[in-house]
């Protein structure tokens, strides 16, 4: 008989329960049955010591004169009756018991979200179900109960800011003028992120305003990349997007449809960031930074790890790398526990795909 391999969890299971009743009715030895379903003999006599129900059976006599029946008892194993108390077992064992059943799943999520500061529970525990990795799993929401009971290795302080949004006053600033094409010109299908190549642009200083860093930011995948530049001239913008355009090369136009900065200075210089229509510069209202949440969120992602206030003196271009790596690659709940990364891909495959088709 073909043996049976479950190294991977420790619980038996039901069909395990029925060929251990068929293989004892046949005398199997148990140490055989714990061989061929890759257990261990300890494991195989619990079981059998939890199903097993005593069982009257008649003794045949060869005296002819006994008219009496004689009966004896003997344990006898049932897989019904193991899989019954198994259930009520583990449906008294209650946190405890779940805690101990998912341990690989609870594993995997405490090394997810401690060793990445940007992997919450959601993303980790997302992440695991999407590909399949575990038999037993729970709810992000039973996770976070855990967390606050201590249950884990988690704690609070592990986990990304709980936020919420908060209603303010509206405060009256003093007006400043739009830089170039306002945001109110800016095509609806941006705004409904159903579309490929809308970006979003920001700044990041550090300590003192000294160390200057960008960012562009994808609109539908969230895909997003960081640059070192020397200061905040408009000039560096520019030599950003011509970057961009060398990287991506004919594509450019298409991967970079529309760019939607705020009104710093030092994206004051929308000609030479459109060049030869390469793509449209638009600009938010001032002191709207909602109206670019992709690349607001994207950067305080990148503040998990500099705080405002840090020296980025001490930065490396590395550095910027692995963050932006690290950041592309989270698993997101928006589009299935995919990350950015594998999003945008698909969008330049598709891209790629229909200049082939046109050509």
């Amino acid at each position: 008989m073909e043996e049976i391999r479950n190294k991977k969890y420790t619980q038996i299971n039901e069909a395990e329960r029925e060929l251990i009743e068929r293989l004892l009715r046949n005398n199997t030895p148990k140490k055989q049955i714990a061989r061929m379903l890759n257990r261990s003999i300890t494991t195989i006599r619990k079981e059998i010591k939890r199903g097993s129900v005593e069982q009257r059976k008649e003794i045949k006599t060869t005296k002819k004169d006994a008219n009496i029946p004689i009966y004896q008892t003997e344990l006898v194993y049932f897989a019904d009756v193991g899989q019954r108390v198994y259930n009520k077992n583990r449906s008294h064992c209650g946190r405890k018991c779940k805690i101990i059943e998912c341990r690989d799943f609870l594993n995997y999520v405490e090394q997810q979200v401690k060793s990445d500061k940007l992997w919450s529970l959601d993303a980790a525990a997302g992440n695991a179900k999407r590909l399949n990795l575990f038999e037993q799993t729970v709810t992000t929401q039973t996770l976070y109960n855990w967390v606050d009971l201590g249950l884990c290795n988690v704690k609070n302080i592990d986990l990304l800011k709980k936020a919420g949004w908060k209603t303010h006053p509206k405060k009256v600033r003093e007006h400043k003028k739009c830089l170039g094409r306002s945001i109110d010109e800016r095509p609806s299908i941006v705004d409904s992120r159903l579309e490929f190549g809308h970006w979003e642009g920001d700044g990041i200083v550090g300590k003192d305003h000294k160390g200057h860093w960008i960012t562009l930011i994808e609109r539908k995948t969230r895909m997003g990349f960081v640059f070192n530049v020397e200061d905040k001239q408009s000039i560096r913008i520019v030599e950003v997007i011509d970057k961009m355009e060398s990287m991506f090369g004919a594509l450019f136009p298409l991967v970079f449809k529309t760019i939607t900065f705020d009104n710093g200075t030092e994206f004051s210089n929308s000609e030479l960031m459109e060049g030869n229509q390469r793509t449209k510069i638009y600009y938010a209202h001032p002191y709207s930074s909602w109206e670019r949440g992709s690349n607001e969120n994207w950067n305080g992602l990148v503040r998990r790890y500099f705080p405002k206030g840090t020296s980025f003196d001490n930065v490396q271009d590395d550095d910027l790398q692995r963050i932006q790596h690290m950041i592309n690659n989270l698993p997101r709940k928006m589009f299935n526990y995919e990350s950015s990364r594998e999003m945008f891909i698909q969008e330049l495959q598709a891209l790629i795909e229909t200049q082939i088709a046109v050509a």
